[in-house]
């Protein structure tokens, strides 16, 4: 069977374009390198025609010297209520299973990996993710006091070995700010005119 080409990548006229859907602020980390972290992220996640909305996400990655993940994601449209609870609770499990990614790469080819392990490996991965999305959900949610731009408003919010999630508005929009505990309660994040942070002049003029 013939390999599959591969994706094209986007141009910058189509990186330009998915930007431009979040005209208007986006969050970020308040000079990030006060809190030890480095921007290594700046991307639109999500489909543009899900049938929910809250799906389409700014998201900003930033990691610590030690290898901490801090993510700030913008929703273009605020969830509703009801939407909340399931969002930080997706946001905190997504934290917890991402170091599993590194230990089993579907893609990798059979000449470097040999199947079997491949498939054991991936099984193995499939109930690991299984156990933490479980163990996020028996965790009750709690409602406290987080800042966004200086101001404080009470939040949802869910605390797993160690990993925070919580929701908050954010000007229209809203943020979902995911990673360590103490960082999480400590960052400064503010919302500022989308631009991008991450490439500079190099990169697409948003």
């Amino acid at each position: 069977m013939a390999d599959e080409p591969s994706p094209t990548p986007e141009s910058w006229e189509q990186i330009v374009a998915r930007f431009a859907r979040f005209s208007g602020v986006v969050g970020e980390v308040d000079d990030p390198l006060t809190w030890g972290l480095d921007l290594v992220e700046e991307e639109v996640t999500g489909a543009a025609d899900s049938d929910d909305p809250t799906e389409e996400r700014f998201l900003r990655s930033y990691r610590t010297f030690s290898g901490e993940t801090v993510e700030v994601e913008t929703l273009r449209v605020p969830a509703t209520p009801a939407q909340v609870e399931d969002i930080v609770r997706a946001a905190c499990s997504g934290a917890l299973v991402a170091p599993l990614h590194a230990d089993v790469d579907p893609a990798a080819p059979p000449e470097i990996t040999d199947v079997a392990d491949l498939a054991e490996s991936y099984q193995d991965y499939r109930s690991a993710m299984r156990a933490i999305v479980a163990e996020v959900d028996d965790v009750p949610c709690e409602t406290r006091q987080f800042r966004v731009d200086g101001t404080a408003t009470r939040c949802m919010r869910v605390t797993v070995r160690n990993v925070t999630a919580v929701y908050s508005p954010a000007a229209d929009r809203a943020v979902v700010v995911t990673g360590p505990t103490d960082l999480v309660d400590r960052v400064d994040v503010v919302t500022r005119p989308i631009r991008n942070l991450l490439h500079g002049e190099e990169g697409p003029r948003f």
